[in-house]
């Protein structure tokens, strides 16, 4: 039977399944089943006796093995097979044993530190998969380590190590090992000690961690420049002894430096040319290169099976890093490139120095195709997706077959890894459904196990001097009334907390936060729970029982298979039955304080996870607190500066008027004294007086002094005086408090003058553009809708700062919120909102001055923002071409939008009305800042105006930033604020808008302010009012049209005519529709006829409309839970839909408008392209159904 194969399984502490040579199907000898189990206790209560006598029985061998006893209390004599004390003592012993194990390393004994399982691992492998950081310490600190062995997976212990701490302590020492050792072959290399240098190459260390063709050993300043290697340095300086060592010790003479130079190009010296071509040590560096391409890195440190098998374990097998030619162009040929060939990606560079940052191309090795070139042995192909292919060219047959087996070695390993990773994602899948299910029929067995078990026939194997392990499992400290149901424990948590302290806290756990904020409470659940150390080696230890009952199990029945009249009494049944029954006391043992640690963790994170929470709930009512403090400290701060601004301007009104009555004074009392006459002259001469130089100095008047005085005053209080900008904040405000006139110029309040009717031919072309429009109306017959199904929003209630706090910084387009945060409109009815108020556009055609109709422009600009007011719910994404139109027969205009891109979000607009085209993209990018969230918006929007003058015009502006405020108080507010620009491109005026932030004042909410200016530069208007009330516009003071040459003459009497000359006097160009209370959701009369959906006209719908999408129609109809299932099922099919197009190479193409650019402006938009509403006329007269539009509700 094997016994190799047998015990190889039972103690590797690798994660794999069972081989086919596990004791289940081959057995073992029972005095190997009983030498491991024996080893196991050893080892765990530190019986150091033991132990010695197992190290002496594995290196003398097994013929002096068998002179030793084989009583009950002593070890079997069996030589190990596939593992070692070592290894099992890292498995499963205290720090203080592995100690004690480790110093018999070197010691004429078997022990071999850098020695292998039978997966290729040494005792530094097992310890970093299991997350022993101390033992990682002290194996890193023997001198004979090996920490860059791999095992037979290729893996070194940094790439098994299991916790960061662990990674950090192996690089480190490696980042020591490789730098003494650096310098130490400089000074050997500068001193000429080629003897002492070749024993520095010949460790099996160095020859694994540190490369002989890396830069950092070349030491002359021309080698370091040009990024060559220490092979580079000794061709140049002609030293051939040190070439032809190196050589022999892996240099690559194929090795380029940063000029794409090799070594034998850096010399000129043909011996030295000589010797790197075509030597004995050049032909040995040459097969090895290729050997170690061919089969990979691992396989001259593999010392097992395995390594063969598995030649591409190894990165340095399947990645590589050089200089190759690459075919460019028929004009240019081949050009040097530097080439990296990495975690199975091909990615080339112009030169070495733009690795990392100027990558010109890659072909990603799970889709690459690879050619040899028959003819030029120098040649290869490498081929990626579609047209993506590589000419490659290398400068000898060597470094071509290198390239060539490291590129198919990478192609090898990377569709194993795809498959692989497709298995490990099924069993992952396979694996969580059992989970579920156990979960769900699960009892509280466990518990009892953990109650009712205890340790037997443990004390027999423990010697009288035990190492730091205390008898019976107890280990040293009190024990507990737990401890006592399970008997002899081997965990306690008092010890545990000591045996951390002693391991020196080897970064397992965070420290505990705030510990003197929770340090009184008189919890049980505050104490620090046991190690991970301590967890895993109960974990392992509990595991190696199992194998080691499994494997005496196995053994037993290989016996009896071989001896069929083996009696219960005969001693090796004896054996083995005591054996097992010590085995599953100890066992039941390990269970229980498996069991134990856990409890204890589950306590201990419970208590810190309802910590934190608590933590989490006072720092946001605290946050809270502050936040309606700040709010309340604003609200009090703006009183201040409003009652501030009212006494200056009442201070400054009355210094005015006193001013003015005392010059009159003033002026009556200087008619009095010229009637005096000579008299006052007289008595002016009495009052002279001589100054210190005997001048003569008149007196001053009291009247010079008053007015003086009072000149002095006006000036202090004009500097005191608010800028123009706040004096026109004051005429707004004064006209909103009824103390100025008021003009109403609003639509509907005024008949056209005759000089204000359009011509003929102004009218003829709105004519035809109404009778291309009218037909659109059709289903549009019904009254629009004035109420919901629902009368109240009764959705469920969800704080919105609980939702939203863990979004702080993220985009909120891309934001899964849940369906109860959702108004039942789309973005795209949002775009609709716009066409609330294009009464003002009609307007605005209607005026003769070019200004004046920049005036109801920015009115209509600023009115889409009055909807905004308490509409803090989020409208529905829409899907990727989504379609929403809308018409108003009563109105004259029809509008048609489409979702054409989805990442990122842009929806296509276009209105049209015989007066004017409004069109434009809606495209927003939107971000949480914790105290609010901003949309800010993209796209330009374009307005195309039909004045009654005749011609048209071109205006342009991009709309303002919204934000969500309040959000933490909750008490969420919605303001909008910004600069909007409006540019008429046909006159070259523009108007300057300016939304005020909320600020200070309450009064300065919703504040909009803003002028119109020529295209000179000069204020014609000024405009001011609030966005969700009205706004008035009045001419500039300062504006002198009879100053004006006399070609203005008629603009200014256009003007004159057509508006209020007056500046004292105020227009008021646009007020908010009213809005009713009680609307669900906060909707506006005008939001509630989007959605609506007449008999009528849902069949001329196109199937893509808005007013189609389920999840939509069943949250307006009250439908929460409906809602979020179709929520989810309409977006995932638009995700299937996507990777259906991603498969095929396709993008997604708008179905109604397409991209162009604005021959005024040179900026990009969507063009409608007017097949919609020509389909939908066919479609509404029967005539066709609706063609090449997308299921995608």
């Amino acid at each position: 039977m094997s016994h190799t194969a047998t015990s190889e399984t039972l103690v590797s502490p690798s994660q794999n399944a069972a081989s086919p040579s596990s004791p289940a199907s081959k057995g073992a000898s029972i005095e190997q089943s009983v030498r491991l189990f024996r080893i196991f206790e050893a080892l765990r209560n530190g019986d150091t006796a033991a132990i010695s006598k197992a190290i002496r029985e594995e290196s003398s061998g097994p013929a002096d093995a068998r002179q030793s006893t084989a009583s009950l209390s002593s070890i079997p004599p069996a030589k190990l097979e596939g593992t070692s004390i070592l290894h099992l003592a890292v498995q499963c012993a205290e720090l203080p044993v592995v100690e004690y194990v480790l110093s018999n390393v070197g010691q004429d004994t078997a022990l071999d530190i850098n020695g292998r399982d039978k997966d290729g691992n040494t005792p530094l492998h097992v310890a970093a998969q299991l997350g022993r950081a101390p033992i990682v310490r002290m194996l890193l600190d023997h001198p004979g380590v090996n920490d860059a062995l791999t095992n037979f997976q290729g893996q070194t212990p940094l790439d098994a190590a299991r916790t960061p701490d662990i990674f950090q302590q192996l690089q480190l020492a490696r980042s020591i090992f490789i730098d003494t050792n650096v310098r130490k072959i400089q000074e050997l290399v500068m001193s000429g000690d080629y003897e002492g240098l070749e024993k520095v190459l010949v460790d099996p260390r160095i020859k694994t961690t540190l490369d002989v063709n890396g830069g950092e050993l070349a030491k002359d300043p021309a080698t370091v420049e040009s990024g060559g290697t220490l092979l580079h340095e000794a061709a140049r300086k002609r030293d051939t002894k040190l070439i032809q060592l190196l050589l022999l010790n892996g240099a690559d003479p194929f090795r380029r430096d940063r000029k794409g130079k090799l070594p034998q190009d850096v010399t000129k010296d043909d011996k030295t040319k000589a010797i790197l071509k075509k030597s004995p040590a050049a032909a040995a560096a040459q097969r090895g290169i290729q050997e170690r391409t061919i089969l990979g890195g691992a396989v001259p440190q593999a010392a097992g099976p395995a390594a063969a098998e598995n030649p591409l374990g190894s990165k340095e097998g399947r990645e590589m890093k050089g200089y190759l030619k690459k075919w460019t162009n028929y004009t240019s040929g081949y050009k040097l490139r530097w080439f990296v060939l990495e975690d199975g990606v091909l990615s080339y560079y112009k030169h070495q120095d733009d690795a990392g940052s100027a990558c010109r191309g890659a072909i990603n090795m799970r889709i690459a195709r690879l050619h040899m070139d028959p003819q030029d042995k120098l040649r290869f192909e490498i081929h990626g997706k579609s047209s993506v292919k590589y000419h490659l060219k290398a400068n000898h047959q060597v470094e071509a077959k290198r390239w060539f087996w490291a590129l198919n070695n990478a192609i090898q390993w990377s569709k194993d890894e795809a498959k692989e990773e497709e298995r490990r994602q099924n069993r992952e899948n396979e694996a969580l459904r059992q989970a579920k299910m156990e979960q769900m029929s699960s009892g509280k067995e466990g518990d009892a196990l953990s109650m009712t078990s205890s340790r037997h026939g443990k004390s027999e194997y423990i010697k009288s001097h035990s190492l730091l392990v205390p008898p019976s499992g107890s280990r040293t400290g009190p024990s507990t009334a737990e401890d006592d149901e399970f008997g002899n424990s081997a965990y306690d948590p008092s010890v545990a907390e000591e045996s951390m302290n002693r391991l020196g806290r080897a970064g397992t756990f965070e420290a505990d936060m705030d510990d003197e904020d929770y340090g009184d409470e008189n919890s049980s659940h505050e104490a620090q729970p046991a190690t991970k150390d301590a967890f895993n080696i109960t974990a392992q230890s509990a595991k190696l029982q199992l194998d080691l009952l499994a494997q005496v199990a196995t053994a037993l029945q290989a016996e009896k298979a071989k001896n069929p009249a083996m009696k219960i009494s005969d001693p090796a049944a004896v054996q083995v039955l005591s054996s097992y029954e010590a085995a599953v006391g100890n066992l039941k043992g390990l269970v229980g304080d498996l069991l134990r640690i856990a409890k204890d963790r589950d306590a201990y994170w419970q208590y810190r996870l309802d910590r934190e929470a608590n933590v989490r709930r006072m720092w946001e009512d605290s946050m809270a607190k502050v936040a309606r403090e700040q709010e309340e400290l604003e609200t009090k701060i703006g009183e201040s500066e409003d009652k501030r601004r009212k006494i200056k301007r009442a201070l400054r009104e009355a210094v005015e008027t006193g001013g003015l009555q005392e010059s009159n004074v003033l002026s009556k009392s200087q008619e009095t004294s010229d009637n005096k006459g000579g008299d006052s002259f007289v008595e002016a001469v009495e009052n002279v007086d001589t100054d210190a130089n005997g001048s003569l100095t008149l007196p001053r008047r009291k009247s010079d002094v008053e007015s003086t005085r009072t000149k002095a005053t006006l000036a202090q209080l004009a500097e005191m005086s608010d800028s123009d900008d706040d004096d026109e904040d004051e005429f707004f405000d004064a006209v909103g408090a009824g103390e100025i006139e008021v003009v109403d110029r609003t639509v509907g309040s005024e008949t056209l003058r005759e000089s204000e009717k359009p011509s003929e031919e102004i009218t003829d072309l709105r004519s035809a553009k109404s009778a291309e429009i009218v037909p659109s109306f059709k289903g549009y017959e019904d009254p629009v809708r004035t109420r919901l199904k629902m009368d109240a929003d009764n959705r469920p209630k969800i704080s919105l700062w609980g939702i939203l706090k863990s979004m702080i910084g993220k985009d909120m387009t891309k934001m899964t919120l849940p369906v109860s945060f959702n108004e039942p409109t789309s973005l795209l009815q949002r775009v609709a909102e716009d066409m609330e108020y294009t009464d003002l556009l009609d307007t605005a055609a209607e005026r003769t001055d070019s200004t004046e109709r920049m005036v109801y422009v920015a009115a209509f600009a600023a009115s889409e923002y009055a909807s905004t007011i308490g509409r803090v719910a989020k409208p529905f994404n829409p899907l990727l071409g989504e379609t929403y139109e809308y018409a108003r027969p009563d109105k004259g205009y029809r509008f048609l939008v489409e979702q054409v891109s989805h990442h990122p979000p842009i929806g296509a607009a276009w209105a049209e009305a015989p007066k004017w085209d409004y069109y434009g993209e809606s495209a927003v990018r939107s971000k949480f800042y914790g105290k609010s969230f901003d949309i800010n918006p993209l796209g330009t929007w374009f307005l195309r105006l039909r004045p009654s003058t005749g011609g048209s015009e071109l205006y342009t502006w991009k709309k303002v930033t919204s934000s969500v405020i309040g959000i933490i108080t909750g008490n969420p507010t919605v303001d909008n604020y910004g600069l909007m620009e409006i540019k008429n491109h046909t006159t070259n005026e523009t108007c300057i808008l300016d939304f005020k932030p909320r600020g200070w004042k309450a009064s300065s909410a919703y504040q909009v302010a803003g002028k119109v200016l020529d295209s000179a530069g000069k204020t014609r208007w000024s405009i001011g009012g609030r966005w969700n009330d009205k706004i008035y516009a009045r001419l500039t003071p300062g504006y002198d049209a009879s100053a004006e040459p006399s070609g203005k003459e008629d603009a200014q009497a256009r003007l004159t005519t057509s508006s209020v000359a007056n500046p004292n006097q105020a227009i008021l160009v646009w007020e908010c529709h009213a809005r009713p209370t009680g609307i669900p959701f906060n909707l506006t009369p005008f939001v509630l006829t989007l959605n609506a959906l007449p008999d009528r006209l849902k069949p001329v719908l196109a199937p893509t409309d808005t007013r189609l999408r389920p999840d939509q129609r069943a949250m307006e109809d009250g439908e929460y839970d409906f809602a979020a299932t179709e929520k989810n099922r309409v977006e995932e099919k638009q995700r299937e839909k996507r990777r259906e197009r991603e498969a095929k190479g396709e993008s997604f193409e708008g179905r109604w408008f397409e991209r162009a650019r604005c021959e005024i402006t040179g900026e990009e938009y969507w063009r409608f392209n007017g097949e919609y509403w020509r389909m939908r006329e066919r479609v509404a007269n029967g005539e066709s159904g609706w063609e090449g539009c997308e299921d995608i509700f």
